[in-house]
């Protein structure tokens, strides 16, 4: 049984109630229009507190105070207006729902809360090029932000580049960094605050690892050191993107070590192919049943096509993605990953397409995402 209290004004109110009274499975507790009281509600983490973004407008000074109240928040409010996805991310809801949808997709939401699916061993994924400026980091980090909206579970984004930018693609100083961390703990100290020092979009159960701020402290990283943090990470991120360098290093060796999937980048580009195929050719030794190559800017003008490189390469093509026009470059620029700051971006759409794969393929019929992230 599912505890649900409603804090709305009389509209949202009665929908709720015509919605959820019928149901056997989910029990209306509190009603309220004030949200003062819903403050002082003794609600548990199991509760779910449904939340009229119309009252909260009126009172902007008591959103934070609402943010305390130790439940599941779930706002109903206006997708496309960007002050309501913003009181969103501030309550730390896990969804929101427009309120003329609330017949159509309140229950959906509701139950997706009940028992998420269970996901036993962690899907770690590399991703890879032997060629640098062919959309590496911005695969990986729009394909963590995806899988964050897509999953109920945690996500975690590792930036072991040691020319990353992942960090400033998102904004400046996000956190702890890799060397951070990596030296923490080697250290001693406990991996509770190791975990806790990171930056984490707490919405989304997203939590960020941006690479050492330099490449000099990035050699200092021992191999020993770098795997005690990625095996930290996939202990406690039932899902993981590396971001690793271009080239075979001992590094990247380790991460591939622990991949599920190693997702390796080419362009359409003769160039590129070349190197790329000469990586692909190690790769196919060492690890035959992990490869995924993944086509970027697939769209290009360049007169070579998907049966051109699989060709080249001797690798299926498993992933197409288009180049997205100069939209990345915008949410870059924005410090926003593209499926957030463009979701309707044909390459935003594309990357989503690969984490509902991937998510659908471990969890089954996948949760309600969180649409506002999206605007």
């Amino acid at each position: 049984m599912l505890s649900v209290h409603v804090l709305a004004g009389p509209m949202v109110m009665g929908a709720v109630s015509s919605v959820l009274a019928p149901d056997p499975e989910v029990q209306l507790d509190t009603r309220t229009n004030n949200v003062r009281e819903a403050v002082n509600l003794r609600l548990g983490s199991d509760d779910v507190l449904l939340i009229d973004d119309l009252l909260l407008a009126q009172a902007p000074g008591l959103v934070a105070s609402i943010k305390g109240v130790p439940c599941r928040k779930i706002l109903v409010g206006r997708v496309a207006d960007p002050d309501a996805a913003r009181r969103a991310l501030v309550l730390e809801a896990v969804n929101m729902v427009d309120p003329d949808r609330l017949s159509e997709d309140l229950l959906e939401v509701l139950k997706s809360l009940v028992q998420p699916a269970t996901v036993t061993d962690p899907w770690v994924g590399v991703v890879y090029s032997a060629k640098g400026g062919v959309g590496k980091s911005t695969v990986a980090l729009n394909l963590a932000w995806a899988l964050a909206i897509q999953s109920d579970h945690d996500v975690a984004l590792m930036d072991a580049d040691p020319l990353g930018d992942i960090g400033a693609m998102i904004q400046d100083k996000p956190g702890a960094t890799l060397i951070d961390v990596a030296r923490g703990l080697a250290a001693g100290m406990s991996e509770e605050k190791a975990l806790s020092s990171l930056y984490r979009v707490k919405p989304l159960g997203l939590t960020v690892v941006p690479a050492a701020p330099s490449p000099q402290d990035a050699q200092k990283i021992s191999m020993e050191e770098f795997e005690t943090v990625l095996r930290l990470l996939a202990a406690s991120h039932p899902y993981v993107v590396v971001d690793v360098a271009t080239g075979l290093t001992d590094l990247n060796l380790i991460a591939m070590d622990q991949a599920t999937e190693i997702i390796v980048l080419t362009a359409p580009e003769r160039v590129t192919l070349g190197t790329v195929k000469r990586a692909v050719e190690v790769l196919k030794r060492l690890y035959p049943n992990k490869l995924a190559l993944l086509l970027n800017r697939a769209d290009s003008d360049t007169g070579v096509g998907v049966r051109e490189v699989e060709q080249e390469l001797s690798v299926p093509v498993q992933y197409v993605l288009p180049s997205g026009g100069s939209a990345p470059v915008r949410a870059t620029n924005r410090g926003r990953p593209l499926v957030l700051a463009d979701a309707k971006n044909t390459l935003a759409r594309a990357i989503t397409a690969i984490a509902q794969e991937i998510v659908g393929g471990r969890e089954g019929t996948r949760r309600r995402p969180r649409r506002w992230f999206a605007h």
